[in-house]
């Protein structure tokens, strides 16, 4: 391995596109809201909903996973 390989940008894209996707959404959504009217709010509720969405789906997810392999998953084993 290489210094400065594609490896490292793939780990970068891997680490930050989702937070990058949802704040696009986001602020998509809060313009919506302000320029477009009454279709603009229902853009706005689901592109600002999602980010809550993200975290209950999370929340849920780690709460029904099973100690154990939760452990294993951060230590990365």
């Amino acid at each position: 391995m290489t210094h400065g390989s594609s490896d490292r940008s793939r780990l970068w894209i891997r680490v930050f596109a989702a937070p990058i996707l949802l704040v696009v959404a986001t602020i998509t959504g809060l313009l919506a809201a302000l320029l477009w009217g009454t279709l603009g709010q229902y853009v706005a509720w689901v592109t600002v909903g999602a980010p809550v969405l993200v975290i209950a789906w999370v929340w849920v997810r780690c709460r029904t996973q099973k100690p154990e392999h939760f452990d294993r998953m951060l230590r990365g084993k």
